[in-house]
């Protein structure tokens, strides 16, 4: 019984602790290993290193035999070899000790041509594998930089400035770098970086992009995307920015070199917008985008220009619904700051924190109209109560889970309490049920002024050109001169106008 348990527990220690049965005298198998890199551009030296290879304990020096797949042999447990054709190769090492022999195999693939494609298009993940898997026929290897679980535009920009910063030697060797996501968020990624902190990683992703050129996929306008992308351009400075569609990635992996891309492009009936120098060059119609441009190089955020080149178009919306419509708002400046709120925060986010300062406002307003005080200090305590729900629903958000609240700021709770200040105000003019429907009208004008002003297309062309906000200032001065009836009002004197009629 004695011997039986001895021998389970050498079984059990030879299994276990490898180096422990070479104590007790049995031989393992010898396992060759390679280290080398799986993907080297053609007539590049890639180093095969057989070093960690495990041999038996015993005299007899190794032998390593490499068989490269291109017809060449090599010997030498360390050794370096370069392919002189794109293609996939399989490398055969074969490990000889003695009598003992054993062999391993390892797939290496040789390109003409190496890109990097940065996306987050995640309903295109099979056609993204096939691209891949066709681009390696062809001699091209892709690299993806993928943010597929991103669900928003910011939190993919943020995915791909951490994954770009770790593969910045990518950039370094890529031919060309495709971005293709669902909202820019791959190229701001790339202008984040040569903006960021980090003067030393800037420069090195400047100095390996200057000469490359940039493919950029969208279905967008381009030419008002072109305008738009003109400011990255000037920032990230690499040799071209392309924008063309998805149907034309097929003839990009088959052109030998970027330039004959750009060829192949001027030579065919497809979609496309070129960006470079000459582009970019300073008129008087581009004058105010150029200014634009200006302002993002120096760092401020694109989506503060976004929502300041909103204002204007929000403003004439009101006017329209307030001067032709009818609506009652109050004023111009509430329901203007109330739809750039719902453009900070979101939809959702706006909405709920709309309603819960305001029925708090109201509330507070009631309580305090019990003692005798003036209006500012008695609008001073509900500002500062209203601080500290903020800071209550902050902390919810956190709880639960919802970062979307950590945006929160301060002039959007200003222009809260401000409204609910208003509302009680009209409740004692009108009565609760007129107050109502004034607030509805409020929140239905924010609400569709939201819903154009939201509006990608609307965006991108606006930021593309600037300029035709100017162009509002003849629509304000044909609403000032409006002096027909508005719709609302021939709604609420039909009755009257019929009886005019007839008599």
């Amino acid at each position: 019984m004695k011997s039986i348990l001895v021998a389970f527990f050498i079984v059990l220690s030879a299994l276990t602790f490898p180096s422990f049965a070479g104590a007790m005298g049995f031989n393992k198998t010898l396992q060759p290993t390679i280290t080398a890199n799986e993907i080297v551009r053609v007539n590049n030296n890639i180093i095969f290193d057989a070093s960690s290879s495990f041999i038996l304990d015993n005299q007899i020096a190794p032998q390593f035999r490499w068989d490269f797949g291109d017809g060449t042999y090599e010997r030498g447990g360390n050794v370096v070899h370069a392919y002189s054709k794109p293609g996939q190769y399989l490398v055969k090492l074969t490990l000889v000790q003695g009598k003992e022999s054993a062999s391993l195999m390892r797939e290496v693939f040789v390109y003409q041509k190496l890109a990097v494609l940065i996306t987050d298009m995640a309903d295109m993940k099979d056609r993204i594998m096939t691209l891949t898997s066709e681009a390696r026929k062809e001699g091209t290897a892709i690299e993806v930089i993928d943010s597929y679980d991103s669900a928003t535009a910011f939190m993919a920009e943020e995915s791909f400035t951490k994954k770009l910063t770790e593969r910045g030697d990518a950039l370094s060797h890529a031919d060309f770098i495709i971005s293709w996501t669902a909202s820019g968020a791959g190229i701001n990624a790339l202008s984040h970086l040569i903006r960021g902190e980090n003067e030393t990683l800037a420069a090195k992703i400047r100095e390996s992009i200057q000469d490359k050129t940039i493919v950029l996929i969208t279905d967008k306008n381009l030419k008002s995307l072109a305008r738009t992308l003109q400011v990255h351009f000037n920032i990230i400075r690499p040799k071209q920015i392309i924008l063309t569609r998805e149907h034309e990635l097929t003839n990009l992996i088959a052109a030998e070199t970027p330039s004959a891309f750009t060829e192949h492009l001027k030579g065919s009936l497809s979609d496309y917008r070129i960006i470079d120098e000459e582009t970019g060059r300073i008129s008087l119609l581009n004058s105010i985008s150029y200014l634009v441009n200006f302002m993002i190089i120096k760092g401020i955020p694109t989506n503060t220009i976004v929502l300041l080149l909103m204002l204007p178009i929000i403003a004439t919306l009101i006017a329209f619904f307030k001067q032709v419509i009818g609506i009652t708002t109050f004023g111009l400046y509430l329901p203007s700051i109330i739809t750039l709120s719902f453009l900070a925060l979101g939809l959702k986010f706006g909405l709920t924190i709309l309603i819960i300062l305001t029925i708090t406002g109201v509330l507070l307003r009631k309580a305090l109209d019990r003692l005798p005080l003036l209006h500012i200090p008695r609008m001073a305590i509900i500002l500062t109560i209203s601080t500290f729900i903020i800071l209550l629903m902050l902390a919810a958000g956190t709880i639960l889970g919802i970062n979307q609240l950590a945006t929160l700021a301060v002039f959007p709770m200003l222009i809260m309490t401000s409204l609910a200040e208003k509302f009680v105000n009209v409740v004692s003019e009108r009565g609760i049920l007129g107050a109502l429907v004034l607030m509805f009208e409020i929140i239905a004008v924010s609400l569709l002024c939201y819903s154009v002003v939201e509006w990608q297309f609307l965006q991108t062309l606006i930021l593309g050109y600037p300029e035709l906000i100017l162009g509002l200032i003849i629509i304000h001065y044909f609403l000032g001169r409006w002096t027909g009836l508005r719709l609302m009002e021939y709604l609420r004197f039909k009755t009257v106008m019929k009886y005019t009629e007839e008599e």
